[in-house]
């Protein structure tokens, strides 16, 4: 299990992209128009192989608009998870009750099921393959973002190693992720955490809030005399409501 791609929604689309193209150091690589089918539009920046994106309502009565709302503003919205064979997954979500809400096979093999946020609790969850038996390796194929990004320098100066997810009941999100993606759950720090080969998914607990929703991304900093030049305030900025915590 690969996380692949974490999305934001925002009421403006470009100050948010412009405030991550200058976090990251890179320009948009993708702007992908089938978003429209969901009226949206949206800007991609690679981050490390991996992608971060965000969205913004172009059109009324939208899902993501729906979650402005919800979220009363800007908010992480949606996590792309990668794997051999999606469709097992989406067998296995109807065995869980966990709904979907959009599904595409492709002719190129392409596989991709978005579940319900209501059923994952927290944001929308998708689980893709590529049908590519390298999609393990750090710049393979990846249908969402084109194909220009393949033959530009790539951003390695970072790594999507993590998210956390604040939630009002940690330990019942974080078995139900864990059943559901297969992926070891253990409790460290204090916290539930589900542990993947490149990544983690952190689970805090706060009974205080009404709905749980993603409120911190970890990247990794490879550019160690980046890494060395950046002080705190640049450490720990803050985007479309989540807290980006560069390490």
């Amino acid at each position: 299990m690969r996380l692949r791609q974490v999305c934001f929604v925002a009421e403006d689309l470009e100050s948010s992209l412009s405030e991550l193209s200058r976090i990251f150091r890179t320009d948009i690589c993708f702007r992908d128009p089938g978003v429209g089918h969901f009226g949206l539009a949206n800007g991609l920046l690679e981050v490390g192989g991996d992608f971060i994106e965000v969205v913004s309502p172009i059109k009324d009565n939208t899902t993501a608009g729906r979650f402005l709302n919800k979220m009363n503003g800007d908010s992480g919205y949606m996590l792309i998870f990668q794997c051999d064979n999606a469709l097992a997954y989406r067998e296995k979500a109807e065995k869980l009750n966990i709904r979907s809400i959009w599904k595409s096979d492709l002719d190129n093999g392409v596989s991709a099921t978005h579940f319900h946020p209501k059923d994952i609790n927290g944001v929308i969850m998708s689980i893709d393959s590529m049908n590519d038996e390298s999609w393990e390796e750090k710049y393979s194929y990846w249908q969402w973002a084109g194909n220009n990004w393949l033959n530009e320098e790539k951003n390695n100066s970072f790594s999507i190693i993590g998210v956390t997810m604040k939630c009002n009941n940690s330990k019942s999100l974080s078995e139900k992720w864990s059943l559901f993606l297969n992926l070891p759950l253990i409790f460290e720090d204090n916290i539930c955490k589900l542990k993947a080969k490149d990544f983690e998914i952190n689970f805090v607990e706060d009974t205080n809030i009404e709905f749980n929703y993603m409120a911190e991304l970890d990247v990794k900093v490879n550019d160690q005399d980046y890494k060395a030049s950046m002080d705190i305030q640049e450490k720990e900025v803050s985007v479309c409501g989540v807290k980006i915590n560069l390490t």
